[in-house]
C-alpha cells in the first residue's frame, strides 16, 4: 500500500522516481504532506477538506510556499494555492535549497536531477545558450542585443540575485554562492519568498565581472525575449554545463554564435587560456595555442584574461541561430 509520500510524488507527477517520495518525507511532515495533498483551493476550503483549524492550514500554505513546494493565485481577492506540477518546480524547490533542506536532501536532488532529469537535454529546446563576455568580441562585429548582458540588465524592471541552487546542491566547488541573477517577474518571485536580495544594475554588472575572474560561464534561455535568469556556471555543479560536458548530453548547453580566434604571432604560450577553457577546446600547438572550433563554445573566457590580447570572438553563425521565441514562464527557471 502506498503512503502519502508515494501519493504526493503521483500528484507532482514524478510516479517513477526513485527519489522525490524520499524528499518528500524528509522536507514534509505528514500533516503538511496532508494539506498539499488536497489542493487546489484557498485556506478556508482546504481546512474544511482536511478538518483542520483554518489558521494551521494557513500557515503551512504560506510556508510551503515560500519554499517552492506550491504556489498561488488571487482570485476574488483570495489566495488560491495549487501544486507546482510546471516545467519549473523543480528549480523553484532547488532555489530554496539553501535555505530549507540539509545535506542529506540536497544529495538526493543531486542524484533525481542526474538521472531522472538530465536526459531531457538529450532533445533539442531544452537547453541554456552560453553568451558571450562582450568585451572579447572582435570590434566591428554584429552583437544582437540579446547576446549582450549589459543590454539584457539595462532592459530589467527589477533584478534579484539568488545563492546559485546547483552549487548548493552539489556542493562541487569553492566558486562564489551568490551568483545567480533574476530579472522581472521570478525576481519579484524570489524577493517575495526572501531567498534572494534586490540589487541594482551597477551591482548586477560587478557580480558578473566577478564570476568572469573566476572562470564562470554565463548563460541565458535559449531564445531572443523573455528572459528571466541569468546564470554564471562551472562544469561540476551547474545543471546544463554539468549535463553536457559531464553527463555527455547532447544538447544542454548551446553554443553562442561566436567562436574564438587567436593571433599565433602574438600568443606568448603562457596556457592561461587553456586553463580557463571548460571545454577542452584550446590546446598547444607549435609554442601557440590553438581552438579546436568543433569544441569551442564562444564563451570568451579564454579572451578575457589573455595577456597578450592573442584571442579575440568573431561571429560564425548567423542570427537564427537563436530561436525567435519568447521563454515562457511556465519553462525551467521560469
Amino acid at each position: 500500500m502506498k503512503d502519502i509520500y508515494s501519493h504526493l510524488s503521483e500528484a507532482y507527477k514524478f510516479s517513477d522516481s526513485k527519489y522525490f517520495p524520499k524528499i518528500l518525507e524528509m522536507s514534509l511532515s505528514e500533516k503538511e504532506a496532508t494539506v498539499l495533498l488536497s489542493l487546489p483551493g484557498a485556506a478556508e476550503e482546504v481546512a474544511k477538506k482536511v478538518d483542520m483549524e483554518k489558521s494551521t492550514v494557513q500557515s503551512i500554505l504560506e510556508n510551503q510556499s515560500k519554499k517552492g513546494f506550491i504556489v498561488y493565485d488571487i482570485k476574488e481577492g483570495e489566495k488560491r494555492y495549487d501544486l507546482d506540477t510546471s516545467d519549473r518546480f523543480t528549480s523553484s524547490v532547488m532555489e530554496m535549497s539553501g535555505r530549507y533542506f540539509e545535506k542529506e536532501v540536497l544529495d538526493l536532488w543531486a542524484k533525481m536531477s542526474d538521472e531522472e532529469f538530465s536526459p531531457e537535454l538529450d532533445e533539442e529546446g531544452h537547453g541554456a545558450r552560453i553568451i558571450p563576455i562582450e568585451r572579447t568580441i572582435k570590434p566591428g562585429k554584429e552583437i544582437l542585443p540579446y547576446e549582450k548582458v549589459s543590454q539584457i540588465l539595462k532592459e530589467s524592471k527589477t533584478i534579484a540575485v539568488i545563492p546559485c541552487p546547483c552549487r548548493i546542491q552539489f556542493r562541487k566547488c569553492d566558486n562564489p554562492i551568490e551568483v545567480c541573477i533574476a530579472r522581472n517577474d521570478l525576481a519579484k518571485l524570489v524577493l517575495e519568498r526572501e531567498v534572494g536580495r534586490q540589487i541594482d544594475i551597477e551591482e548586477a554588472i560587478s557580480i558578473l565581472n566577478e564570476c568572469e575572474e573566476f572562470g564562470l560561464v554565463h548563460e541565458v534561455a535559449d531564445s531572443s525575449k523573455g528572459f528571466s535568469w541569468l546564470c554564471n556556471c562551472c562544469t561540476c555543479c551547474c545543471y546544463f554545463l554539468r549535463a553536457q560536458t559531464k553527463l555527455g548530453r547532447k544538447h544542454a548547453a548551446v553554443k553562442s554564435r561566436y567562436l574564438s580566434v587567436i593571433d599565433s604571432k602574438n600568443c606568448d604560450g603562457c596556457e592561461l587560456c587553456i586553463d580557463r577553457c571548460h571545454f577542452d577546446a584550446l590546446q598547444m600547438q607549435d609554442s601557440s595555442a590553438v581552438v579546436d572550433e568543433g569544441k569551442c563554445f564562444g564563451c570568451g573566457l579564454c579572451a578575457s584574461t589573455c595577456p597578450s590580447d592573442a584571442i579575440k570572438l568573431i561571429p560564425v553563425r548567423s542570427p537564427d541561430h537563436i530561436p525567435e521565441r519568447e521563454f515562457k514562464p511556465n519553462s525551467f527557471y521560469l
